[in-house]
């Protein structure tokens, strides 16, 4: 094992997997005081709107908007700058928009440059392993290709056009580390070690932290325990850690 050059504590980010903006609101006063970030995805996002994200900004809550945009250009670009509007932190798009897509984003919000929210590229949704991914690469090119080298691939069209970071899983994190070490990297798909089971392809909040993720996921570990707050000062204490391996 190598060192890990990891000179800073990785951030946590609550997925807000709730179906109600109310439930949604109580959850998120339960971790009053904690240092982390809240993630809206679609359900939720369809569930309260615009108001909820607001809402959370007002309550001076750090919001990560997951919404995975990916449309032409100008579209997606024109619903980053309403994100930005609302004081989002981070958000997400498809980085299978390519290029043009990504550079659209980083014009339209070159005028309100303190709102600027960090933009992060999906590139293989972590539902995909090699088999299903191949299906799908061979069906739009003829040739079937494994999800690293699409990873890699789209990572790298991208990376020069104004992406602030990825979201990958832990299976991708140190390949993209290693080639851009400045790349802000987010990491889901996280459990607690009581959590994991012998076939499980995910990983720890101690583990993510020594292969360097800038930050990670969680959501039902910790919005499905009788005790959240005691769940996240955990997670927090083992993001803090700085591990050296011999």
């Amino acid at each position: 094992m190598h060192s890990v050059q990891n000179h800073h504590a990785t951030q946590l980010i609550v997925a807000l997997d709730f179906s109600r903006a109310d439930r949604a609101l109580e959850f998120v006063e339960e971790l009053s005081d904690l240092p982390v970030i809240f993630k809206v995805g679609l359900q939720l996002f369809l569930a309260g709107g615009p108001e909820l994200v607001r809402e959370l900004v007002h309550r001076k809550k750090r919001v990560f908007l997951d919404l995975k945009f990916h449309d032409i250009p100008r579209t997606v670009s024109q619903a980053v700058r309403q994100a930005a509007l609302m004081h989002v932190e981070m958000m997400t798009i498809h980085l299978l928009g390519g290029s043009q897509m990504v550079k659209a984003i980083a014009e339209e919000l070159a005028d309100i440059p303190l709102l600027r929210p960090k933009i992060l590229g999906v590139s293989v949704l972590t539902s995909f392993d090699d088999v299903r991914w191949a299906e799908v690469t061979k069906s739009m090119t003829g040739h079937a290709v494994d999800v690293a080298e699409s990873v890699t691939g789209l990572v790298a069209n991208t990376i020069g056009h104004g992406l602030d970071g990825v979201v990958c899983s832990a299976l991708e994190l140190s390949s993209i580390k290693s080639r851009y070490p400045n790349l802000f990297t987010v990491v889901p798909g996280i459990r607690m070690s009581s959590d994991l089971d012998d076939q499980a392809r995910v990983t720890t909040p101690a583990i993510a932290h020594e292969m360097g993720a800038d930050a990670i996921v969680m959501g039902r570990p910790i919005t499905r325990s009788d005790r959240p707050k005691e769940v996240v000062q955990a997670v927090l204490r083992d993001l803090s850690l700085t591990r050296v391996s011999a």
